[in-house]
């Protein structure tokens, strides 16, 4: 087996030493230590010589794969082994031939490099992979366990710099600070990682380590909510017993009266300043993300966008994926009202020239086209909708106007409609439609200039009126909406 040692002397560190580099490059390996002697050669190679277009170049690009497969199987087996000087061993072998910097932004997938690029519009980026961040990770794993935690922290902090929406560098970094007693530390790190949760079992972590953190500060009772509600998500089995560990202390505490079924839920967690779902700011950087997937024409993105789509449906935003399509796809544009929670479609001719969402009791908007003047408007009542029908008709007739072709109808959607056709002289005819969504009486008008009252358009716009949750309600409510 040569070795770089073996032919150093007369390298010339031109071209004409790519066949015999090539031939050791070659050399089989068959103990540990002639991988090595190769890995060394290959990166001097690197590091002196320019070899690309070569056959050189592909087999040192090939031979970058070998190295790091191997090294990684290392790292698992000491890892599985719990021999920590032993993955440290490893993992330098790794940053020696790999030269890992701490300075680099990579992402897991394409969905976390576009889901960065929603959360933090502002930052210039660009799509990047690589191998920092397993690196850091794993180096911190390892003096974690071996109670050296100031250099856990050190690369922990340094896998999350280098892959922010990476979310197991997060999970070890709060358990490094609740393990080492610093559970304030660890709340601060905690509440970061709540803001990027995407998946139930991100979920489950950040209701454990929150269960944790009462228990720790002596507040038991908020403990034992946050723990029976991170047993709702996904969790290991030893968060699992680690939790039902707390909570018989906590059952078993004379001075503390708790329910003994968990029947507490979100209420409770709302009323502690405890979120109780996903968060905001990745809601909405979900639906950007969406929404982004229909402006682009490339094909890899349809099968993005369908597993996308299954993540939202999951977040419980079903309004406004379908905002989103029907916006996009098709000749409707789709509203949703933030307050009053209702949504509503109509034709895209319509133009909005007023919105008025400022009040807390109604909410008025307007849309205008070439011919036609459409007017929604909403109001927050508890009254039956006959009662309410019937005093907007009598202050109609009471200013002049004559009501005509009253009617009562139920939709496919089973809501009932009450409309009416009202006159003011020979050239005023307007269509009014009233119903009732939940404690909202809706009125809808139609003005048309070419003198028709052109029912049939906005009953469709009645008919495609329901409330929705929105954000704000999911947040508060999530999964037990």
């Amino acid at each position: 087996m040569k070795k770089l040692s073996d032919i150093f002397t007369t390298l010339t560190h031109t071209d004409k030493d790519f066949p015999m580099l090539l031939d050791m490059l070659n050399q089989p390996t068959p103990a540990e230590d002639d991988f090595f002697a190769v890995m060394d050669i290959a990166k001097y190679i690197k590091d002196n010589y320019m070899y690309h277009g070569t056959q050189l170049e592909i087999k040192l690009l090939n031979l970058d794969k070998e190295i790091f497969a191997y090294l990684e199987s290392k790292v698992n087996i000491k890892n599985s082994k719990r021999d920590w000087d032993g993955m440290l061993f490893y993992l330098d072998k790794v940053n020696y031939y790999f030269t890992i910097s701490k300075d680099v932004l990579i992402f897991d997938g394409v969905e976390d490099f576009y889901l960065y690029s929603m959360l933090f519009p502002k930052k210039r980026i660009r799509l990047s992979f690589g191998i920092e961040h397993w690196y850091f990770l794993k180096r911190g794993v390892a003096y974690k366990h071996k109670q050296d935690f100031k250099n856990a922290i050190s690369n922990f902090e340094n896998a999350i710099k280098c892959a922010p929406m990476s979310m197991s560098p997060y999970e070890e970094l709060i358990g490094v600070y609740f393990e080492k007693g610093d559970v304030d530390k660890g709340k601060e790190i905690l509440d970061k990682f709540y803001t990027l949760c995407r998946t139930p079992y991100h979920l489950g972590v950040f209701y454990y380590y929150t269960a944790l953190y009462y228990y720790q500060k002596g507040n038991l009772f908020v403990s034992h909510i946050c723990i029976w509600y991170a047993l709702r998500f996904d969790i290991s089995l030893a968060m699992r017993n680690t939790l039902v560990e707390k909570l018989t202390d906590i059952m078993s505490n004379d001075n503390l009266i708790v329910g003994a079924f968990g029947t507490l839920g979100y209420e409770s967690l709302n009323a502690n300043s405890i979120p109780a779902w996903y968060s905001k700011e990745i809601l909405n950087a979900s639906l950007d993300m969406y929404k982004a997937c229909f402006m682009s024409s490339l094909a890899e993105v349809k099968s993005f966008k369908k597993s996308l789509r299954k993540k939202l449906m999951q977040y419980k935003l079903s309004a406004y994926v379908e905002r989103i399509e029907t916006n996009a796809e098709t000749d409707k544009y789709m509203f949703l009202l933030e307050e009053p929670s209702i949504s509503l479609k109509v034709d895209k001719k319509w133009q909005i020239i007023y919105e008025n969402g400022e009040t807390i009791n109604s909410v008025v908007l307007e849309l205008l086209s070439e011919q036609d003047t459409l007017t929604v408007s909403i109001f927050k009542t508890s009254d039956e909708l006959n009662t309410l029908y019937n005093e907007e008709i009598k202050k109609m007739i009471s200013s002049g106007c004559e009501i005509k072709n009253e009617q009562q109808i139920t939709s496919i959607n089973k809501k009932t409609i009450r409309s009416a056709d009202v006159y003011m002289g020979p050239k005023f005819r307007m269509k009014l439609i009233y119903l009732k969504i939940g404690d909202n009486f809706v009125v809808l008008s139609l003005v048309s200039k070419d003198n028709s009252t052109k029912g049939n358009s906005l009953l469709q716009v009645a008919n495609s009126i329901k409330s929705y949750n929105n954000i704000e309600k999911i947040t508060k409510r999530g999964k037990f909406l």
